[in-house]
């Protein structure tokens, strides 16, 4: 083993060792202690934490172990660490496979509510936040994600959540659809069916073609320009003559459903002045009972409708600027005029444009309207009546029956064998036909 060398200090050149250093200078001390020489780390007083602790672990189980190098490694010696019970949300949610399933089989209500307390699920679904909510979106919603796209409507669009760039520049993040464009087309699909369903329900049936008909409409009622309504409705592959049909009949059936002695809410009018609002959510409402249409409410929805040289305020007092003031002067037939604006130039309504349209491709709609009346109430090929849907108590769902009303020929054979059958006490007539 080498034996160590000794090498002596440098000498000082001249004078001692305070000179050479210079003024104000000490030297170097040779004895050090050994409490200055350790290593000792810096003792940590407290920490700050930026985010609080997640908590849907109270209902989800811990989160995922975060690396900690203050914690000393177990000795060989000491009790085994019992492991983490088994927690089946985790371990979907870290599936490669089953976390997809998980989220397209979540109601919308508990994906948003998930989505905002559980921090693990808000990061996987980000990473794949465009794949899931477009499929999402073909699950719930197929129709009406294809035509209420996310293209036409960038107010709903958010950046991407991962950053991922468009068209190869990194310094842009591309848009996508995001959770309001998935909730605005699963309210709008409710809508649509609901009115169908309503209108059903009070024997007015529809072809299940009018569902994808009212959705383009819908969107005809959303523009506010007379030009982009126009090249939308004369547009063939998206208006074809088959749905200018079907909303021709719808028009027919609400009507019917709108002038009805007993159910109805009004006159046939009232149809076209319902349908030329922004969206189909008034007409949903006045269907179903939760807008009750009377006087007041009326002029108002016909004074924001209609501009003032299409009234005729002498038969309507009620629509007088004296007699109204729910509706400020800038609002007054608003919905006439060209980008909803009170300076705005005049514009048809989006159900006027349909019917011009009409006439332009010479359809000649005048001549089925018969058919329209009749449509849905009786077998064109056996002449018997079509089952009406009938609305179950207790929120049970609707029944179709297997089979409708009977016809007259049927009631009249029924009621005589029973008048053979029991005896009739008019003699020479039925019982029934006092009755009817």
């Amino acid at each position: 083993m080498a034996t160590p060398m000794e090498i002596d200090p440098p000498s000082s050149g001249s004078g001692s060792g305070s000179d050479a250093k210079g003024k104000n200078k000490r030297t170097a001390e040779d004895n050090l202690s050994t409490t200055t020489m350790k290593n000792s780390p810096p003792r940590i007083v407290s920490r700050h934490r930026n985010r609080r602790t997640n908590i849907a672990t109270e209902f989800w189980g811990p989160e995922i172990p975060e690396d900690d190098d203050d914690t000393p490694m177990p000795d060989a010696n000491s009790v085994p660490i019992p492991p983490r019970p088994f927690n089946i949300y985790k371990a979907m949610l870290r599936h490669s496979n089953l976390f997809f399933q998980l989220v397209l089989r979540m109601p919308y209500t508990e994906l948003m509510h998930l989505y905002a307390i559980d921090k693990e699920f808000h990061y996987r679904l980000n990473h794949y936040s465009t794949s899931l909510l477009h499929d999402y979106a073909r699950r719930y919603a197929p129709l009406a994600g294809h035509i209420f796209s996310w293209v036409l409507y960038p107010h709903m669009c958010i950046s991407d959540p991962m950053l991922r760039p468009m068209d190869g520049r990194s310094w842009l993040a591309r848009d996508g659809p995001g959770f309001r464009w998935i909730g605005m087309i699963l309210w709008r699909q409710k809508v649509v069916r609901s009115i169908l369903t309503m209108l059903s329900l009070e024997g007015h049936r529809l072809p299940a073609g009018c569902e994808a008909t009212l959705m383009k409409f819908w969107c005809l009622m959303e523009m506010n320009r007379a030009r982009v309504r126009a090249a939308f409705v004369q547009d063939v592959k998206i208006w074809t003559n088959r749905d200018l049909f079907q909303f021709q009949l719808f028009l027919v059936k609400l009507d019917m459903r709108l002038s009805d002695p007993i159910l109805g809410n009004g006159v046939c009018q009232l149809g076209s002045m319902l349908l030329s609002q922004k969206s189909l959510s008034m007409l949903w409402n006045v269907l179903s009972g939760k807008l009750k249409l009377d006087y007041n409410t009326g002029s108002d929805v016909i004074l924001r409708t209609y501009v003032s040289e299409e009234l005729n305020f002498v038969a309507n007092p009620t629509l007088d600027d004296d007699e109204n003031e729910n509706v400020p002067m800038e609002e007054e037939g608003i919905l006439s005029l060209e980008g909803w604006n009170q300076y705005g130039k005049r514009m048809p309504h989006a159900i006027e444009m349909l019917f011009a349209e009409t006439v332009r491709r010479h359809l000649r709609v005048e001549h089925c309207l018969l058919d329209f009346v009749l449509y849905g109430t009786a077998d064109l090929r056996t002449g018997d009546n079509m089952p009406m849907p009938r609305l179950l108590r207790r929120d049970d769902g609707i029944q179709l029956p297997k089979l409708g009303m009977p016809s007259t020929k049927k009631m009249q054979k029924v009621i005589k064998n029973m008048d053979t059958a029991f005896g009739s006490k008019v003699l020479k007539k039925p019982l029934a036909t006092h009755f009817m």
